[in-house]
């Protein structure tokens, strides 16, 4: 099924045109209907639409400019245009951008349906459109562990190497260039296929290569370039994967590197392949910790606040050197361990002090995945377990002040391009500090809050004015990039902005 968006400013005609082609075609599924071209273009990430069929005059944007800059994003993509100016120069325009057909307005069933099997019949011989969709769906079936095999026929006239590997390069900072894998591209032979795999995350991408041969050299060459490219970049953990049966098993691999690219990061850049993979096992290590964890206890029970940041100094400089220790996932099964063990020593001297066992977990959880060096996670553990020792009824006041005060602040200024650490900086605060004090005292973290308010604001915005442009939206409630304002829209409510807006009545 053809995926296809509809962009028209007058609203009964957008309303019929979806009718007639949900009702004269089950190849077109409408995915997106616009009264303007630029919040179609917003959308493009996420409707990655077959064809488009568009209005010439409209406020913002027109369609000729509207399929210009899609052609940029999405060159395989069929356009239309349904005008009601048989104008020479629109034409001519729209010729020029090699548009399938141009029709008049009003438009009948026959009209639609003759255009519509031309766009089928362009798109079922457009290679580079097929490819891409067989790699959506291989996506699709990693990500669902599906057997889906319906794009199997089809990807056997496409894919025909006898060789593939699966790359897959991730990093919780969310700071991958889209060239990263380029030194793995360059590689290839002539007639060796790379397709990119799409994401919905900004800190992960993945390709599928396509490779006539393979040797051992030839895996010694892989396996140099994926490590140089994960060391060349900090945080970024690569997982590559070979299937010597085709097609077939690629979408198990590629969901396998995932899961392994996030269990096997590191605080430092990475590569290797899943097939080496070895098991971590941290039992031994956990047993071999208890007298220091009983001294802890201790510590904290004596309200020896120094002693304590002594002996978790050794817990993070002597296990550091330990092979499972070098991941993040070793870390956090080992900061889990020592904070339920700390609790369960403590549970009876500080039974009332400490309900807020699990907001602390989560604290260190988001620390070991979001620290960048194991020097900086240790610095943000010691502050988070600080929490054990007593704090003056003065200190106390001043944490829940700044909670307040840091909530007051976002309220006030949600509408400015204001960020955690533009908070932060407002009351001269560390931004890690700020944040674990307003989680503790609302539960929530700062970012979190910030968001909610925005996207609140951001629907009663949508619901008294249902002809806003998104980009509109996204600047009145502190966002400077539209597209970004959406993604997170769509997170946060489960709707595109465009299908929100819809849905009002």
């Amino acid at each position: 099924m053809f995926r296809v968006i509809l962009v028209e400013d007058e609203p009964r005609i957008l309303r019929h045109l979806r009718e007639k082609i949900s009702n004269l075609s089950h190849d077109f599924k409408v995915v997106g209907v616009y009264n303007n071209g630029e919040d179609a273009l917003v959308e493009l990430n996420w409707t990655q639409p077959h064809a488009i069929i568009t209005d010439i005059c409209m406020p913002v944007m027109n369609g000729i400019q509207l399929i210009g800059k899609m052609r940029e994003q999405l060159p395989s993509v069929q356009c239309a245009i349904l005008s009601g100016h048989d104008n020479f120069s629109y034409l001519r325009e729209a010729i020029k951008l090699g548009i399938t057909d141009y029709l008049l307005k009003p438009v009948t069933d026959a009209d639609i349906m003759e255009l519509l099997n031309k766009m089928k019949n362009k798109l079922s011989y457009d290679m580079e459109l097929l490819e891409h969709e067989v790699a959506k769906r291989i996506v699709e079936a990693a990500d669902s562990y599906s057997t889906e095999s319906e794009w199997r026929g089809i990807a056997k006239e496409l894919f025909y190497q006898a060789y593939y590997v699966i790359v897959s390069a991730w990093s919780p900072m969310n700071n991958l260039s889209p060239d990263l894998l380029k030194p793995m591209i360059a590689t290839l032979t002539e007639g060796e296929k790379a397709t990119p795999l799409s994401s919905s995350s900004g800190n992960e991408i993945t390709y599928l290569f396509g490779l006539h041969t393979w040797s051992t050299e030839r895996r010694t060459i892989w396996t140099q370039t994926i490590q140089k490219v994960s060391h060349s970049n900090s945080g970024v953990t690569t997982a590559a994967a070979l299937s010597l049966k085709g097609l077939q098993p690629i979408p198990a691999l590629l969901a396998e590197c995932k899961k392994q690219s996030r269990e096997k990061s590191r605080f430092e850049g990475s590569g290797f392949w899943v097939s080496d993979d070895v098991s971590m096992d941290l039992n031994p290590l956990f047993a071999t910790l208890h007298p220091l964890l009983s001294r802890l206890a201790q510590f904290v029970d004596k309200q020896q606040k120094q002693l304590f940041s002594k002996e978790l100094d050794i817990l993070f400089h002597e296990q550091a050197r330990h092979a499972a220790l070098s991941t993040r996932k070793g870390w956090e099964f080992l900061l889990m361990h020592t904070s339920h063990l700390l609790h369960t020593l403590l549970k009876d001297s500080f039974q009332s002090t400490f309900q807020n066992k699990q907001a602390m977990e989560t604290e260190i959880y988001e620390e070991v995945w979001r620290s960048r060096t194991i020097s900086d996670l240790h610095t943000n553990v010691t502050e988070i377990w600080g929490s054990y020792f007593f704090r003056s009824e003065q200190d106390q006041t001043v944490q829940r002040d700044w909670a307040k005060e840091a909530m007051q602040y976002m309220q006030q200024h949600h509408h400015e391009n204001i960020s955690l650490t533009s908070i932060a900086d407002a009351y001269q605060l560390h931004p890690a500090y700020l944040n674990r004090v307003f989680k503790r005292i609302y539960q929530t973290s700062i970012p979190d809050y910030l968001i909610k308010i925005r996207m609140d604001e951001a629907c009663r915005f949508f619901r008294e004015h249902p002809f806003v442009l998104i980009k509109e939206v996204a600047q009145h409630v502190g966002y400077t990039d539209p597209f970004y304002f959406s993604k997170v829209f769509k997170q946060y409510t489960g709707y595109s902005p465009t299908e929100y807006k819809n849905s009002i009545d």
